[in-house]
């Protein structure tokens, strides 16, 4: 007992010593050699699996990354003791980890964790865990810091908001990214690959995202054919010129400004190829100026069996791009009009496109945002208007960058070929100097998200208001001081109503509302922040999230 206190004591010790002088990998192989070497469990003389974790660097390497486990229900998972970027089919890392993160805990048939001792101190298996995460590499970079480690598990941070409920078995998959640690104030973007390793063919219906409030954005693509080795593994940061968000070798699945759960049409669906490769791009910046942050990211994907859809659904992003050129890219101070003509929809070229879904995006300095139907060079009707609530459905008195609406048409916008959309963005750079295009929030950006169908739709087996009638649920006001009215739907005789915090604890349930009856929840019992509004009957469930302002 005390010659394990001792160890565990000089193990700290040299652990922090040696993050002034060591890249995350050397640290790594420094917790092997002192706490899994040292045990006489993966010592030279008696290597345990046939694992030696008391070596050099280079020689640790060689004998973890992508390596098959002797254990038989590890392999049969298709785990490798190390996949680079992939900490949960990691076995290594799922046997050191113990009870620290739920979705890499050790199943039955995978023996005890390890060191048999005890469990590794938490910042030591998470160490262990970011360098997975960024992709197992082998040279002297720093790819997490230390300190920041160290502190969140000796002092604490932020919460880490609450894993949802995965799709039961057969009828989907969960995907999950982080926790990414980010210290007070740091902002960070990133491009992820991940191996969905399906194996069939599926079509999706329904995605579901939950992540941080302090998330800026995250799009989610699939990689062309043949371009699935394009990315490296593991968390990638963006750049302006080589490691991009948006590229032409993938195809954009969807884009989430803040948690929320879209339901495509029926009839309709994305469609994924067997062995499906995804990218991820998850943009957070921390806003707290004094605490860590663990962002994490969960993707909760529900299938359906091949030919169920009648037509696929397409998602894109459109930058200000008009004739190859990028317009309305310089934001001088103070107040600026910018404007921008798309219709540039790679899966509908001179064919009519059916809009499902519009979305904006603009970063800090955008105070409005507006699109129009452009038809005989001429601006129309007006389809979106940037202020509003999340879900357009109820208008309010200001433009919010950080949670813009999206707009679901209750029924499709058509667009012959020769239709466009007039895009207006409207900004306010309260600085000091000109902000030009980029990617970060101190940059600025002007862009639109889009769903659309191509083709007849009389394929559709019913009509979109009908299948939107559930997703007809309103707030309001929100943000919310006193108490707020929640407006059901029509399509079943009674609903529950839920209202959580973001650590998912349960604040408030009542089990049975009255279709298409307003309901009144008093919130100035609850304090300032964000919360997550649940409904669910028969079948069918959604959630919308709402500010509560004291």
């Amino acid at each position: 007992m005390h010659i394990r206190y001792f160890l565990m004591v000089l193990t700290i010790h040299f652990f922090c010593f040696s993050a002034l002088f060591a890249g995350t990998f050397d640290k790594v192989v420094t917790v092997f050699n002192n706490s899994c070497a040292f045990s006489a469990c993966h010592d030279a003389e008696n290597p345990s699996a046939g694992l030696d974790l008391s070596g050099d660097k280079e020689s640790i390497y060689k004998q973890l990354i992508n390596q098959q486990p002797k254990n038989e229900t590890a392999a049969a998972k298709n785990n490798v003791l190390v996949k680079p970027g992939d900490p949960a089919r990691s076995f290594l890392y799922r046997k050191v980890n113990y009870d620290l993160h739920k979705d890499s805990k050790l199943t039955e048939g995978e023996l005890q964790g390890m060191p048999t001792g005890g469990a590794l101190l938490k910042q030591e298996i998470e160490l262990i865990r970011q360098w997975i995460l960024f992709g197992a590499k082998n040279d002297s970079k720093n790819y997490i810091s230390t300190d920041i480690l160290e502190e969140y598990y000796t002092i604490g941070g932020l919460d880490p908001i609450a894993a949802p409920e995965p799709p039961a078995a057969g009828e989907g998959y969960q995907l999950q990214l982080g926790p990414i640690f980010l210290a007070p104030a740091e902002e960070v973007e990133y491009i992820y690959r991940y191996e969905l390793q399906n194996e069939e063919a599926i079509e999706i219906n329904r995605v579901d995202v939950a992540m941080n409030q302090q998330s800026h954005h995250f799009l989610f693509f699939n990689f062309n054919r043949g371009k699935e080795n394009d990315q490296e593994d593991g968390l990638i940061p963006i750049d302006f010129f080589e490691n991009v968000a948006i590229s032409n070798n993938t195809k954009m699945i969807g884009g989430w400004a803040y948690s929320q759960d879209f339901a495509l049409p029926q009839g309709t669906a994305f469609s994924w190829d067997k062995n499906e490769v995804l990218k991820l791009n998850y943009h957070i910046l921390n806003y707290s100026s004094a605490d860590i942050l663990p962002a994490k990211l969960y993707v909760n994907v529900y299938t359906q069996p091949v030919g169920t859809a009648k037509m696929e659904m397409h998602s894109e992003f459109h930058l200000s791009i008009e004739d190859d050129f990028l317009v309305g890219s310089r934001f001088p101070p103070g107040e600026s009009t910018h404007q921008w003509i798309t219709r540039n929809f790679e899966e509908g070229r001179n064919q009519p496109v059916h809009i499902w879904l519009l979305g904006s995006h603009t970063h800090q300095y955008g105070v409005d945002f507006d699109m129009y139907k452009y038809q005989n060079n001429t601006i129309g009707e007006q389809i979106y208007e940037g202020f509003h609530n999340f879900d357009h459905s109820i208008p309010t008195d200001s433009y919010d960058f950080s949670e813009p609406p999206y707009k679901i048409f209750d029924d499709y916008l058509t667009l012959e070929p020769e239709d466009a959309l007039f895009i207006e963005g409207k900004y306010n750079n309260t600085s000091d100097r000109e902000v030009g295009f980029g990617l970060t929030t101190k940059d600025e950006m002007f862009g639109i998200f889009v769903n659309y169908l191509v083709g007849d739709l009389d394929q559709l087996p019913t009509s979109i208001e009908e299948t939107n009638s559930l997703n007809n649920w309103s707030i309001f006001p929100n943000p919310a001081k006193d108490q707020i009215q929640v407006n059901l739907p029509a399509n079943y005789e009674s609903f529950q109503l839920e209202l959580y915090n973001l650590t998912g604890q349960l604040l408030y349930e009542i089990t049975t509302l009255p279709s298409q009856v307003p309901h009144l929840l008093k919130t100035s019992e609850y304090g300032s922040g964000v919360y997550i509004l649940k409904i669910k009957s028969e079948n069918f469930s959604d959630t919308k999230k709402l500010i509560i302002r004291s």
